[in-house]
């Protein structure tokens, strides 16, 4: 699932530049605004073999991995970052208040072009290259936030209230499916079926969907008066995309 990301310490210089800045803490009753992302690299620095991790949902709010860490394999997510305003912020803080074992999304907001993808150590320089051509390809585009909607994992151990999202063209519907051809050289599975662009703002422990559907129309409301005094809010405009790679952080400017 999607889960989206803030951009932090990189300077206006080369695109592969990078900062090894470490993401703040932010009080749970607070939206963090600053940039909150690891710091960036480029294809030619070579990423480090990575031990053995267990997973323990505890230490983890009760989630529960998709996958186990492995030796010289990386996680690796495509997608669009998305910096809310003061006013979102304030909105969803407004509807973290109406459910009270919600868990507001603090940082990294995104809209995700792929899957959590599992890239093996000697795939990752020809993937981000791949990733990297079509990028840079594609000119920026504008989408837009259309209304709430409630998205669950595949293994149905979370409930996500996400903000559902469409492009004025068919640019997020052109990199899906070149996207999808990319990973599917590599065996790895591709966007989902019935793809549902989204930014993820809150999140529950096990399926909550039956209960959460009750409060969409007021959720809705609310977001579409939140537009109405914020004309500007409910359109984001795109000029680079992310791929992140275990802790390491890609970008590439679109084609202006």
């Amino acid at each position: 699932m999607a889960g989206l990301m803030l951009i932090k310490g990189y300077s206006s210089g080369s695109d592969d530049e990078y900062d090894d800045a470490n993401p703040s803490k932010t009080p749970k009753n607070k939206v963090n605004r600053t940039n909150c992302l690891p710091g960036f690299s480029t294809s030619r620095e070579p990423l480090e073999h990575c031990a053995v991790v267990f997973n323990n949902p505890e230490e983890h709010e009760g989630r529960v991995r998709s996958f186990e860490h492995e030796r010289g394999i990386w996680a690796t997510l495509v997608y669009v970052a998305y910096t809310p305003s003061e006013a979102m912020e304030s909105w969803m803080i407004s509807v973290r208040d109406k459910i009270p074992s919600g868990n507001l999304v603090l940082q990294d907001f995104h809209l995700s072009l792929t899957r959590t993808l599992v890239l093996k150590f000697h795939w990752v320089d020809a993937f981000l290259m791949g990733v990297r051509d079509l990028i840079r390809s594609t000119p920026q585009f504008t989408f837009g936030i259309t209304n709430v909607k409630i998205y669950c994992n595949e293994e149905r151990t979370r409930t996500f209230l996400g903000l559902e999202c469409q492009c004025l063209d068919q640019t997020l519907e052109h990199y899906m499916t070149s996207l999808n051809k990319l990973v599917t050289d590599y065996g790895l599975p591709p966007f989902y079926e019935e793809a549902s662009f989204h930014i993820s703002f809150l999140w529950l422990l096990g399926d909550k969907e039956e209960e959460l559907q009750e409060l969409i129309p007021s959720l809705n409301e609310s977001l579409f008066k939140t537009f109405s005094e914020n004309p500007d809010q409910n359109y984001v405009n795109v000029i680079e995309i992310y791929c992140k790679v275990s802790k390491k952080l890609y970008r590439w400017p679109l084609r202006r």
